[in-house]
């Protein structure tokens, strides 16, 4: 079965299996040839994802929505590097993305550290869910790298560990290792 332009994403394998493996190498042939609506298909199969990764990261949905943007700018300026190697192109996307996210959070920590203005005008009555989800959100920084990513990559896109085994490029037994114990620190962390 060829991939033909026309072919709508959901009827692409589940990722994971030899025919989500052999769709995906077709697409990244359709992608490599600048077909337009095979990264039409990229797009619409992998922004949210990349969306949620940078949103969970960044805390800000205007910059998440710059970051996911700009993975697709740098993959078209970048595709005629990639290789497929039997992994999905998530996996290329994601670090991509991870690359900016970085740099974003670099950028807005000097921009914020410059701006004097920036803690006035806070109101002081945070509601508890705010209050929570900033010390969730700094306890999930506090993981290790590994660890940080697996827990955005699970419960913030919700990827099964299979998925997630290869964007990361270790093996399942060590992805759910890695949940386990940065379950256990974020637990310790917010108790504190």
């Amino acid at each position: 079965m060829a991939l033909s332009p026309g072919l709508a994403v959901e009827t692409l394998a589940p990722v994971g299996t030899d025919d989500a493996l052999a769709d995906e190498e077709r697409l990244v042939a359709l992608v490599k040839a600048r077909d337009a609506d095979a990264w039409a298909r990229l797009y619409d199969r992998y922004y949210l994802p990349l969306f949620r990764y940078a949103y969970a990261r960044i805390g800000s949905r205007e910059e998440a929505e710059d970051v996911a943007g700009q993975v697709f700018l740098d993959a078209l300026k970048n595709i005629d590097h990639y290789e497929y190697r039997g992994k999905p192109i998530l996996a290329w996307l994601y670090r991509i993305a991870r690359n900016l996210v970085i740099d974003r959070r670099r950028w807005l920590r000097r921009a914020t550290e410059s701006d004097s203005l920036s803690t006035a005008g806070r109101d002081e009555n945070f509601e508890a869910s705010t209050v929570q989800s900033l010390a969730l959100n700094e306890a999930v920084n506090r993981l290790t790298r590994d660890q940080r990513e697996v827990v955005i990559l699970r419960f913030f896109l919700d990827l099964p560990t299979r998925q997630i085994a290869a964007i990361l490029g270790k093996k399942e037994s060590a992805v759910y290792s890695l949940q386990v114990r940065a379950m256990s620190a974020l637990r310790l962390d917010l108790n504190r």
